[in-house]
């Protein structure tokens, strides 16, 4: 009887281990399956915020409808603004290279004829001085734009067309240390016009932009390119 017991006790000792370690594989009340989809999520770190319709977000979503930014450029809207650049500048004048100050104002009237896209014309007034020469140029031209909304308060809106300019010229030559001569030219061209400026929209129906512009003459036989920076101010109705 008595190696009986002792047989029983050795048997329940090397058994004991193995029934601990099946409970230990057993899962928890608290515990819940992992499905592959959340096995993807984390792994990949990955979290989709949904709207109010149940659909995810885009990166679009950034403003609201309501915003001084996006209440500009509505279908039927006017724009009213003025073009005005004080710059130090580069140009090239019949391939004659040069830094030059140039006064630009360009009065404008856009209409948004659908959502954001616009059409209008501008009129040109350009006065160019380089030492004793100088230049008044007068355009007048059509153009297309497009406003892109990037926060509450900013846009970007740029504007191409293309305009035809009469340029008068005079150009001064110093023959002697007391004496000089002018001399006048003047020429019209076609030109193409380019600006593109960065939209600041404090309060609903006013903004204010800052942007680089191009204006390049495509025809005649004394070509002028001009490009720097360009302030705009304006309003809506």
């Amino acid at each position: 009887m008595r190696t009986s017991f002792v047989s029983l006790f050795g048997f329940l000792a090397v058994l004991t281990p193995f029934v601990a370690s099946a409970d230990d594989a057993k899962p928890t009340g608290d515990a819940k399956p992992t499905s592959d989809a959340t096995a993807k999520v984390e792994a990949e770190g990955t979290v989709t915020i949904a709207g109010a319709d149940g659909k995810p977000l885009s990166a679009t979503d950034k403003t609201s409808t309501n915003s001084p930014s996006q209440r500009f450029g509505v279908k039927g809207q006017y724009a009213f603004s003025s073009d005005a650049a004080l710059t130090i500048q580069s140009s090239s004048t019949s391939d004659v290279p040069g830094s030059t100050t140039t006064i630009s104002l360009h009065p404008a009237m856009d209409y948004f004829l659908a959502q954001n896209f616009s059409l209008g014309g501008f009129l040109g007034l350009d006065y160019t001085k380089a030492g004793e020469d100088h230049s008044t140029r007068l355009s007048i031209g059509p153009r297309v734009g497009y406003d892109f909304a990037l926060s509450d308060l900013v846009s970007i809106w740029p504007k191409i067309g293309f305009a035809v300019a009469s340029t008068s010229t005079t150009f001064v030559t110093q023959v002697s240390p007391t004496t000089s001569v002018s001399s006048t030219a003047s020429a019209t061209n076609v030109s193409i016009n380019l600006f593109v400026p960065v939209m600041f929209h404090p309060v609903p129906h006013f903004f204010a932009g800052f942007g680089p512009f191009l204006d390049t003459d495509v025809s005649g036989d004394k070509k002028t390119t001009l490009y720097g920076g360009k302030l705009t101010l304006g309003g809506w109705i």
